[in-house]
């Protein structure tokens, strides 16, 4: 076993335990749930790496793996649809994880994203970390760290935004900082603030996503349908057809029957 896989499985099970005993302590100490959950990402992050270095995802799996990224693709897909529809001459910024310009999954959903916008005036960057912790000794260099979205605080997410300000719409694929209340972004006058567009509305950090749409600050998110097929038929091949199955938009003109689905 190579000393990649070593160090995997050890960081793997110190988090698997160290979520474990967080879980216990959420119900009198709530601040060891954010915590748990952070634990629950490496764990999951730690088993993907060491089951693509055991081969497991071989060529047999890469239907389903397709399938998945057509799904997530087609959240981009009616993301440009609806700024098409409701944000004329859009400037859109896509923050993004760390290498996404490798990665097939987010590359299918940028080029989805420009299909539906009609155009391709978007602009994808990674978020900038500012204080980012360094590699431990040892660790590979292909083995990934804690997930940007553990890592971001409000003032990366708001030097990313100064660095791309001919934005007028943000589309984060990585949701908000824990501390996103404090993002320079609602202080913002209305006139000049971009438009905030969310994928997968579980990462909202100190901001409740209902609120939130009916007073303006985010534009929409998209978020796993109540009605969600989970099965073996796959994606279907038209995008419209594909988010239907899996996701729904949520914005001002739906959110009252919707309510219930955010927090």
């Amino acid at each position: 076993m190579s000393s990649s896989m070593i160090i995997s499985g050890i960081v793997m099970v110190a988090a698997l335990i160290g979520m474990i005993i967080c879980s216990k302590k959420q119900k009198t100490n709530p601040s060891a749930q954010p915590v748990a959950i952070a634990l629950l990402i490496v764990v999951i992050i730690s088993g993907i790496y060491m089951l693509y270095k055991n081969n497991i995802f071989g060529s047999s799996n890469a239907s389903m793996i397709e399938a998945e990224n057509h799904f997530y693709a087609s959240q981009g897909y009616m993301v440009g649809k609806f700024i098409a529809k409701n944000i004329p001459a859009a400037k859109v910024l896509v923050v993004e994880n760390e290498d996404f310009q490798k990665s097939k999954r987010e590359q299918g959903f940028i080029a989805a994203l420009k299909e539906g916008l009609g155009n391709d005036n978007v602009n994808a960057v990674a978020l900038e970390i500012l204080n980012k912790p360094k590699r431990p000794a040892g660790m590979p260099e292909d083995m990934p760290m804690m997930p940007v979205m553990e890592m971001m605080t409000s003032k990366d997410f708001d030097a990313t935004l100064n660095a791309n300000s001919s934005a007028n719409v943000v589309v984060s694929v990585i949701g908000l900082p824990r501390n996103a209340s404090e993002m320079r972004l609602w202080k913002m006058p209305e006139d000049k603030r971009p438009k905030l567009i969310l994928i997968g509305g579980g990462m909202t950090g100190s901001i409740k996503l209902a609120p939130a749409i009916q007073e303006g600050m985010v534009s929409a998110v998209i978020m796993i349908s109540p009605t969600a097929k989970f099965d073996e038929e796959g994606a279907p091949s038209n995008y419209e057809d594909a988010f239907k199955k899996r996701y729904i938009l949520i914005d001002k003109s739906n959110l009252k029957e919707n309510y219930k689905s955010l927090r």
